[in-house]
Order: structure tokens, then sequence, then C-alpha cells
């Protein structure tokens, strides 16, 4: 899962997925807010991904190089020869990497600067007569 993660999206200059545990709110997300179903669905299609990697690239996702990985990737975004159950799989964990990603520390501190609601109050604003 941190090695899905970090191909989604890698570390360069900033942090990647692994760096920010991803793979873990990913787990986290599918084990506390999704129905028996949708968790049963996500396992299913984890274990096929892996028989996928196997069968398109002759190893495990893990043992691949960062091309590979990333040219099984685009055969799953393309749905080539692939499972709904790989598919909502992949969906899934994408969606919620960068959800975890963009909920980070370091994005909100660093890459899109937040402030707290309802911002800054400017009580004492001097008004301009237009007349």
């Amino acid at each position: 899962m941190a090695e899905l993660a970090e191909t989604i999206i890698p570390k360069t200059n900033t942090p990647g997925a692994k760096d920010l545990s991803s793979h873990l709110f990913v787990l986290m997300m599918v084990d506390d807010c999704y129905t028996r179903e949708d968790q049963e669905k996500f396992m299913k299609g984890m274990e096929q991904f892996e028989a996928f990697a196997k069968k398109n690239l002759g190893n495990s996702f893990l043992e691949c190089t960062p091309a590979q990985k990333i040219e099984l990737l685009q055969k799953i975004e393309n749905k080539k020869d692939v499972t709904e159950e790989i598919t909502a799989f992949y969906s899934t964990t994408k969606r919620l990497t960068i959800q975890s990603f963009t909920s980070s520390k370091y994005f909100l501190t660093n890459v899109q600067v937040y402030e707290m609601i309802p911002g800054r109050f400017h009580g004492c604003v001097p008004v301009k007569n237009n007349s």
C-alpha cells in the first residue's frame, strides 16, 4: 500500500505519500468509514491488483521499477484488461491518497497556506465618502 501511494504522489522536493503516511490514512478511512461490503470489495481489489502486477510485469508491485509501476497504473487508468474490483481499489486508494496529502500539515502550511475561519477581523476600517 505504501509503494502504491508513493507511486501516486512521489517524493520530489516535497515529501511523498510515504513521508506523510498516506497509506495509513487510506487504510484507516476504509476501515472506519466504509461499509463491510465496500471493505470486502477493496480487499478483493487489493489482492487482484497484486495478481495483475505479477501477470503484466512478472513481479510483485513492490519489486517493480518505478517506470514499471507507472506503466501498470496507466493500464489501470485506461481500464485495459482490468476487473471492476481493481478499478475500485485503485480509484479509492488514489482519491484517499490525494485527500491525505492535501489535508496534511505540510500541504496546508507550505503549499496552500490556509487561514482559520472566520479569518481576520478588521474592527475599525476607515470609510471613504464618495460624494
